[in-house]
């Protein structure tokens, strides 16, 4: 099902990219651009019967450097049948560009990040055939931004925190920096970033802050 955080996430990673820092901060890559990404169909189903779709499907092209597509992906409990799929995008994607494929999952709920960072295995008895590690964008990933100066130069990862700490004590001092960061853009940038993290905290108690 198709939730407010989904929406927010595929929002997030479709127009801002950039918001992938700490990925590649912990990858020892150099922070990616905005013009490194394009956007590629979610669509990973080959025979309609069943759809499958990835929240965000993004092609990486630096101009110097590794190639890989990233698919994101929003997580807000643990589901077996989800890491199932995750293995499927995965293999699916990386036959059909022929490129690595790196894949995140992005959760505010700790236990459930937790359990996305894996591994997710496919095996019969000792023997084991595939893998699946996500990078989880979470809690224990994502910095807590409570620098309304960091908002200002990094919306995108600003918006991010907001929303993968939405449960956290700490969340009124993010969301106090965000709105104070925020501010200084136009008032038409602000209003979106505004309505993404909006839409991120969904029913969270945080929203009502």
């Amino acid at each position: 099902m198709v939730t407010a955080t989904h929406e927010a996430s595929h929002r997030l990673f479709q127009e801002h990219p950039e918001a992938l820092a700490p990925v590649f901060e912990a990858l020892g890559l150099p922070p990616p651009a905005k013009t490194d990404f394009h956007e590629l169909s979610p669509d990973t189903t080959e025979i309609r019967p069943v759809e499958r779709r990835a929240d965000t499907v993004l092609m990486f092209e630096p101009d110097m450097g590794e190639h890989f597509v990233v698919a994101v992906e929003a997580q807000t409990k643990k589901d077996p049948e989800k890491a199932r799929n995750w293995a499927y995008y995965v293999s699916y994607l990386r036959a059909k560009y022929d490129l690595p494929v790196l894949l995140v999952a992005v959760c505010r709920d700790p236990s459930t990040a937790a359990w996305a960072m894996g591994p997710f295995e496919c095996a019969v008895g000792p023997w084991t055939t595939q893998v699946t590690r996500p990078f989880v964008l979470g809690p224990q990933t994502v910095p807590e931004v409570t620098d309304e100066a960091v908002v200002a130069q990094q919306p995108a990862l600003a918006a991010l925190s907001a929303i993968v700490h939405s449960q956290s004590k700490r969340v009124s001092d993010i969301l106090e920096a965000v709105a104070r960061g925020l501010v200084s853009f136009e008032p038409s940038v602000t209003e979106y970033w505004f309505e993404v993290v909006e839409v991120g905290l969904e029913s969270t108690p945080a929203r009502d802050n």
